[in-house]
């Protein structure tokens, strides 16, 4: 009887999912949370239907997601009942509707060819049977003068339509040949689409009444991320210090961000937010602590993908990582035929390049290293036989057939939970890019999921909005409107232009914003080391400003001087900036003949050095300068150094650093003078710097 109940269970129950209408909608990115490692994806999902059950599919995603990060508001006058994400490997066996219409276009291309090659053999015969019957004879008297005329009009028509008519399919060949070459590009385009692994979304809801309008789907993706960069410019040491704050954006998820609002944000959503736990630490065992699980660094793969026999660039060629049979991401070669893809997480991967009419090519075992670029150009033998043969580089492991769809799962509140030992929020909250999940309940008729906060926005991080003001004697004049948004553990700026960033793996630079700073200008010499004078600038109580460490260009009067790095982890309260050399102070260290002295004392020698530091301001304005050298130290009783003279400069005794701090006017000149004695023994190689 249970048997009989449970069958009539499981027939009602598939009767009921069978009536459920499959509505595949539309959906565009509007938002994306770029973090150093990762983003945060929101797409607006357009939806009209009708009262009851649906199966809605949102297809042509990434296929990174992280199905646990997928996030859906609440879907107006509907319950979410679940949530699936699938992974789709194409059927590459199968061709489509716009393959065959390009491959027919190709084929009726290579026709004309073959045509045109016919004529011009025909063309060839009858120009050597022309050329091979020139000579006239009639008897012994010969052929008469209108014969001849007759004959050698007809031979200069006949040669001269024969060359046009060879020019003409010249002409021809060369056309049609461009023409397949384009129609090649076409379908490589295409293949590229269709070509790469994708994902997609599969939400069951059930809706009160008549839905006319949208909703909100959100998920995490590691294949994208951004980095600080500064312009620090200075047109004169009496004017503040102007700091232009960018950023590098890049990601490679396989899908173009077309117009979409950025918001850039300092958070790491792939380390875990949860603290270390001490364990008992009992002498006499073995330590059983477990390292923390921190983000490893990625990596960026570049190269070229070029012709084997001419060398020349291929454009639009397909170019897959992939790690075992599982496809990550993917771009297409420019029409230099280069190619970039980063992100990358540190490992190995094989590379797989694939373009219509040349053989496919499968690099195995390419080492991506954290923080670095690894360069690999990948020639590809070009085909005409066997577009399906696949060339392996560097073969080190037996590849493994990929034609295989592999599914996610439907995750849901209750299955969340049954995870052994960990209790949903906590789960939740190490989800890359999720900070807190609250009243989740989207499976078996329960309310419509209501997500809480992401992170990188918490609701109660205090907002200041930057634009002309003057904080704590700092001007800001923003490039384009946006605003900070300061939170407890990280800062992010909302950026409200729309930008396009492509899926290619390139940086695409935005300017943020543009801070004047009152900052105090100090020069630094080292004339033993550097006959140059570099200006560096201090920024106090530069916490205010928001800065992270990252690349700084820099500029001075206008000329870009170089660069820097710009390290916050390890600044003071004081924050120095270097900018660079300046040319407009001269300095100089000579050895002072007058001091110098040497004489024998017994078995030791006592020698007597002068140096003498020169510096000159040519500048127009007083400057403040701190000019290094030293003393020698001895380490040997054997070896006494004296410390005669040094020119009011402050000592460090332990080191032997002599350090000058002098303010320097407009033209002025000034020779610091330091003078020592070294008592060595005969034997000791004394060489004074």
């Amino acid at each position: 009887m249970k048997k009989i109940i449970v069958i009539l269970l499981v027939l009602l129950s598939q009767k009921a999912f069978c009536g459920i209408d499959t509505l595949w909608v539309n959906s565009k990115i509007t938002d994306v949370t770029v973090f150093f490692s990762g983003a945060q994806i929101s797409r607006q999902v357009d939806l009209k239907c009708l009262k009851g059950k649906h199966f809605l599919v949102v297809d042509n995603l990434p296929g990174e997601i992280n199905p646990v990060s997928i996030q859906v508001n609440k879907i107006p006058s509907s319950v979410i009942l679940s949530v699936k994400h699938e992974n789709i490997i194409p059927n590459l066996s199968r061709k489509d509707k716009v393959e065959v219409d390009i491959q027919t276009k190709i084929d009726e291309q290579e026709f004309i060819i073959k045509t045109i090659k016919n004529k011009m053999v025909v063309f060839g015969q009858e120009e050597s049977l022309l050329l091979n019957n020139q000579y006239l004879k009639k008897g012994d008297t010969g052929s008469s003068i209108s014969e001849i005329k007759e004959a050698a009009d007809y031979y200069r028509l006949r040669l001269n339509d024969i060359k046009q008519g060879e020019l003409n399919l010249s002409k021809d060949l060369e056309t049609a040949n461009k023409k397949i070459q384009e129609l090649y590009m076409q379908m490589n385009e295409f293949a590229s689409k269709k070509n790469k692994t994708h994902s997609r979304i599969i939400m069951a809801i059930d809706c009160d009444k008549e839905v006319n309008g949208s909703f909100v789907l959100s998920y995490f993706i590691n294949s994208a991320g951004w980095t600080p960069l500064y312009d620090f410019r200075v047109d004169d040491i009496t004017q503040p210090l102007s700091i232009v704050y960018n950023a590098n954006i890049y990601q490679s998820s396989g899908e173009d961000w077309n117009q979409a609002k950025l918001k850039l944000s300092t958070s790491n959503p792939t380390l875990s937010g949860n603290k270390p736990d001490l364990s008992a630490w009992k002498l006499g065992n073995v330590r059983t602590y477990q390292s923390v699980a921190v983000a490893k660094g990625a990596g960026t793969l570049k190269g070229r993908i070029l012709d084997k026999e001419t060398n020349e660039p291929i454009p639009f060629a397909n170019v897959l990582i992939y790690s075992g049979t599982t496809m990550l991401t993917g771009v297409t070669s420019d029409f230099d035929g280069n190619y970039t893809i980063k992100p990358i997480a540190s490992g190995y991967y094989d590379i797989k390049v694939s373009y219509i009419g040349y053989t496919a090519v499968t690099v195995n075992s390419v080492r991506i290293q954290p923080d670095m670029i690894t360069f690999q150009d990948i020639p590809m033998r070009a085909s005409t036989i066997n577009l399906e043969s696949v060339e392996i580089s560097e073969y080190k492991v037996p590849l493994i057939s990929a034609d295989k769809v592999v599914s996610g799962s439907t995750f849901s509140s209750n299955e969340i939970s049954k995870i052994a030992g960990v209790n949903r929020n906590r789960n939740l909250n190490s989800v890359s890019g999720i900070a807190k999940i609250e009243d989740v309940d989207v499976i078996n008729g329960g309310s419509a999921a209501s997500f809480g906060e992401y992170r990188g926005s918490r609701e109660d991080g205090q907002v200041m909005y930057i634009d002309a003001a003057k904080v704590k004697g700092v001007e800001t004049a923003n490039f384009i409107s946006n605003s900070l948004k300061t939170n407890v553990t990280n800062l992010e700026y909302s950026i409200d232009i729309p930008y396009t960033i492509p899926s290619d793996g390139r940086d695409y630079s935005i300017k943020i914003k543009e801070v004047s700073v009152p900052v105090n200008y100090i020069y630094h010499a080292v004339p033993k080391m550097d006959n140059n004078v570099f200006l560096s600038a201090q920024i106090v109580d530069w916490t205010s400003l928001n800065l992270l460490s990252g690349n700084a260009s820099l500029y001075y009067q206008g000329t870009f001087t170089g660069e820097s790095f710009l390290n916050t982890d390890l600044a003071s309260d004081t924050l120095n900036v270097s900018l660079g050399r300046d040319r407009n102070i001269i300095i100089t260290r000579e050895g002072n003949k007058i001091m110098k002295d040497k004489i024998l004392i017994g078995n030791n020698i006592k020698e007597t050095i002068g140096w003498d530091i020169t510096v000159r301001n040519n500048k127009a304005s007083t400057i403040h300068i701190i000019i290094e050298d030293q003393f020698p130290v001895s380490e040997k009783k054997s070896i006494e150094v004296q410390p005669l003279d040094y020119n009011l400069a402050k000592l460090d005794e332990k080191s032997g650093k002599l350090t000058w701090d002098i303010m320097l006017n407009s033209n002025e000149r000034k020779v610091m003078s330091f003078k020592y004695s070294v008592k060595y023994p005969r034997n000791f190689n004394f060489v004074a710097e």
